[in-house]
């Protein structure tokens, strides 16, 4: 399993060096629109606490695996009421017609953020108590870049304006220990799994594949977070709407 932890740490230094984590650092521009992509992640925050609560999590647990596995869903879970009210202290949430949030939450500029979701959803179902649990360093390991980073802008907010960012701030960021949390001496634990060379094979194309999938969704994060400044999100439209070219059109009627 240390091979597999390393190739975790390998990707996850690549992951750091993606061109959104740039433009979150990035001091010349105003914090408040560094987090405009939160939009954006609002499908993926709310499917991953259903992935944690009835994907991820398997009770009673069959093995240790699933006993580490289920600690992390347990904390994770709880973590979506934190991104609402950080998009209420952003000036987000504002009214919109049911028909406008669900063109947008469906719509053309959050496709990789569902799938995302829809993916992760099926890796983890045909996954063993193991693989889940290789997922899940996977998910801290990106989240903990992605968390970093949104702390700092968050700690430059509350400097700011005395308000306290709770999702995209230090406390968030603090509750993620990197590693599977409620456990002691877990990094010792993961890495003496002793692993035959067809499940370190699997295990390593699977740490692949949520990687590709992570580094499609935050660029879809900075591409929206670019195209529409935090000013006019506060007023205008969320972002484009549902174009489905293969969708229905009514039929005419005939006299």
């Amino acid at each position: 399993m240390k091979l597999v932890l390393d190739h975790i740490k390998s990707r996850t230094e690549e992951f750091s060096r993606l061109p959104v984590f740039a433009y979150m650092a990035d001091q010349s521009i105003a914090p408040e629109q560094r987090l405009s992509l939160a939009p954006c992640m609002a499908h993926y925050v709310m499917t991953f606490a259903d992935m944690n609560a009835y994907v991820f999590r398997e009770e009673p647990a069959q093995n240790k695996y699933q006993h580490l596995v289920n600690i992390h869903t347990r904390e994770d879970a709880s973590h979506w009421p934190w991104f609402v009210a950080d998009l209420k202290r952003l000036g987000l949430d504002r009214r919109f017609a049911f028909s406008e949030v669900l063109e947008f939450l469906w719509g053309e500029e959050t496709v990789k953020s569902r799938l995302l979701s829809y993916e992760m959803c099926r890796l983890t179902l045909q996954a063993t108590p193991l693989q889940k649990l290789v997922i899940v360093e996977c998910v801290e390991a990106t989240g903990n870049i992605f968390l970093g980073l949104a702390s700092r802008i968050g700690r430059e907010l509350e400097q700011a304006t005395g308000t306290q960012y709770i999702y995209y701030g230090p406390h968030h960021f603090g509750c993620e220990s990197g590693h599977t949390m409620g456990t002691q001496d877990v990094e010792q634990q993961l890495e003496s799994i002793q692993l035959a060379e067809e499940e370190r094979g699997t295990a390593l194309a699977l740490v692949d594949k949520v990687f590709a999938l992570y580094t499609d969704f935050v660029g879809e994060l900075l591409a929206y977070a670019k195209a529409h400044p935090i000013d006019l999100l506060r007023t205008g439209p969320l972002g484009a709407g549902r174009h489905d070219r293969h969708a229905p059109t009514p039929e005419k009627r005939t006299a």
